[in-house]
């Protein structure tokens, strides 16, 4: 289809077969120039007659989009959830602006129609902002010169200031354009994220040795062990700061089988070391964690629970005027707390406060209890009972599957639905595909598969996916994780192609997650001297705008994506991922922000934009120390067959835009 750039007055548009699509809008005492910078992209330039210290540069969709977003930002406008996010395109009646490191593409926006797809982004770290919203004529995108945020900033469940910033005057402003003719397919950012990762991507390295980082992360699950005195044993969630001492505690008596806890994959974690290094200590008390939580945990109809907590604060009141104590909880139990008061909790006839069971937790302990009976298989341990225990989920799972294909996101500990809606779900479809291999009964299978087409047919009805960050019930790209590695299962099975062509559609959604581009931060800033790098992370879901070590999960798909399908763009960002991930990993003597860490533990999640928590301000690590990317860590390593993968890095990006 043949692209044209015509001047029509001080405006230029852009025709598509010699139809107008999009129309940019020019400057009575400015000129704008393009130059072409690969089939579908344009550097589009602007000189002003007299140097300007702000600037706004338009161009609009014409006739409108049926799909907008801004990634990692708004999907469509959002709306689907229950927490603070940024809703439609306007708040009260002011157009959105975000700054250009809110975007996981510096002040990118996209929008598409039938016939064609228009991106406008900018230059990494240029202070610059975006905005996209509709108007009568079409949809309007705009990059903003000097960088702004109004008419609020969303925080993490709560609003922030607006922020304007400043620059020196200048006559020479830059934006990039991306028109991509309709392949007949809706969301169709692969053309955008694909041109975002050679435009902006660059060379990255592992931190550390493979080696030196797995004794590091075994170290840590270590450090999060405990003993109840019942006789429970487990890795507790994390490790916080606390006031009162001025130091790291592990989060004491609250334990997840997965999620953040992964409590279940540590012990897995124990086992393989065991099977690795002969040490015969771990063996013991790995199964002595799995056998604990099936002693403890058990719960009617072959769940099993996702939280055991024997902390007291769940027999704890929490009024209207409730106030947490800074001087006695962590942290991160402070901030939890503080959102508390006046909340309503159910309550068991002592006044305890019940724990729900999820669909991410329960898929997870299925998956880790499969994976536990295989471990101890190979070295002639039986374990029928942690077999039977993922099968009695995969039973319970099957036998509440809706009549669409879905299974819920929570259920009580009765096994009633507390929550239907959420590609969550999903996560029970990995046990579920195992079961099926473990019995040879074609109803597990059947059943995966219902549940697939419906959650991935969600995925292509509303272009994304929902609920498995499990603290903000929104879009996110937790919920996309476990669907990609359920395509990738189901192709294994029996080979259907459709299965990743449909791998690839999940992972390119994941894409619009990942940051394409590094954050030049103040060397004196606490990011500056941590020496965090953006590029390959992942923004965690629209109301909860920070990076994280997710993506771990999601190094082998790609990886295995790759070898489906020879797009070496898969390989590299698995590589990046990896890279990324293993950033800022306490060694034992790594002191930051006035703190010493320890050995193995590792941020939950950097506030790389103006975004904070009530404890942290935004520019800042987590400080938070869970136990999950350690977890997640190990996961890859015992899981993959090419250990010196994890020591390559990522030396070229083929294609690469110089």
């Amino acid at each position: 289809m043949k692209i044209e750039i015509i001047k029509k007055e001080n405006d230029h548009f852009i025709n598509l077969n010699e139809k107008e699509c999009i129309r940019i809008v020019g400057l009575k005492d400015a000129i704008d120039t393009f130059e072409k910078i690969d089939e579908y992209a344009y550097r589009w330039l602007r000189k002003t007659n007299e140097p300007k210290d702000h600037m706004r540069m338009e161009a609009i969709l014409l006739d409108g989009a049926n799909f907008t977003m801004i990634p990692s930002i708004s999907y469509n406008g959002n709306g689907w959830g229950n927490v603070p996010e940024y809703v439609g395109d306007r708040c009260d009646g002011i157009p959105w602006t975000f700054a250009s490191h809110r975007s996981t593409i510096p002040s990118c926006t996209y929008s598409e129609n039938s016939f064609v797809s228009l991106a406008l982004m900018a230059n990494a770290n240029s202070n610059t902002a975006c905005s996209l919203y509709a108007e009568d004529e079409g949809e309007k995108h705009v990059v903003i010169f000097p960088e702004e945020e109004k008419p609020k900033t969303l925080q993490r469940h709560f609003w922030g200031e607006a922020f304007e910033g400043k620059m020196d005057k200048t006559d020479t402003f830059e934006a990039i354009i991306q028109v991509v003719p309709s392949d007949g397919n809706k969301y169709r950012y692969k053309y955008l994220l694909d041109f975002a990762w050679r435009y902006y991507g660059h060379e990255i390295y592992p931190p550390m040795d493979v080696n030196r980082l797995y004794d590091l992360s075994i170290a840590y699950c270590r450090f999060l062990l405990e003993r109840e005195k019942n006789g429970f044993v487990g890795f507790t969630m994390g490790s916080q700061w606390h006031l009162s001492d001025t130091s790291y505690h592990k989060t004491t008596h609250r334990y997840e089988i997965g999620w953040v806890g992964t409590s279940a994959s540590m012990a897995n974690a124990y086992i393989y070391n065991y099977i690795k290094n002969d040490n015969e200590d771990d063996l013991k008390t790995g199964i002595e964690i799995h056998d604990a939580w099936l002693k403890y945990g058990k719960l009617p109809k072959g769940m099993l629970a996702s939280r055991i907590d024997y902390d007291e604060w769940r027999y704890q009141e929490f009024k209207e005027d409730f106030v947490p104590d800074k001087w006695k909880l962590g942290e991160a139990q402070y901030e939890s707390q503080l959102g508390f008061a006046g909340k309503k909790f159910r309550r068991d006839e002592n006044g305890k406060i019940k724990l729900s069971v999820d669909a991410c937790n329960l898929g997870t302990a299925a998956e880790q209890y499969f994976e536990a009976y295989d471990l101890l298989k190979s070295i002639n341990l039986g374990k029928e009972e942690y077999k039977q225990a993922a099968i009695g989920v995969c039973d319970f799972a099957l036998n509440n599957q809706n009549e669409e294909g879905g299974y819920a996101k929570s259920w009580d500990e009765e096994g009633n639905v507390l929550a239907k809606d959420g590609t969550v779900g999903c996560f029970l479809i990995i046990p579920i595909i195992e079961a099926y291999k473990k019995t040879k009964d074609k109803k597990y299978l059947l059943s995966a598969k219902r549940a697939f087409d419906f959650y991935y047919g969600a995925l292509l009805k509303d272009g994304f996916t929902t609920a498995g960050a499990l603290d903000t019930y929104s879009i996110d790209k937790e919920s996309a994780s476990p669907l990609l590695r359920d395509a990738l299962a189901l192709y294994d099975i029996d080979h259907e192609e459709k299965y990743v062509k449909a791998a690839e559609k999940i992972a390119w959604y994941l894409c619009t997650w990942m940051m394409h581009f590094t954050i030049n931060y103040p060397k004196d800033s606490v990011l500056g001297k941590m020496g965090y790098d953006t590029f390959g992370s992942t923004s965690v879901s629209t109301p909860h705008q920070a990076l994280d070590q997710y993506a771990l999960r999601d190094v082998l798909s790609f990886v295995r994506l790759y070898e489906l399908t020879g797009y070496k763009q898969w390989l590299e960002r698995a590589i990046a991922f990896w890279c990324n991930a293993n950033q800022c990993i306490s060694d034992g003597t790594l002191y930051i922000n006035g703190r010493l860490r320890p050995a193995g533990a590792q941020d939950e999640a950097i506030f790389h934009t103006r975004w904070s928590r009530k404890a942290v301000p935004p520019f800042m690590p987590s400080q938070w120390l869970p136990a999950w990317p350690c977890a997640f860590r190990l996961e890859n390593i015992r899981h993959y067959k090419d250990i010196e993968f994890f020591n390559k890095g990522l030396e070229n990006i083929e294609g690469k835009i110089k």
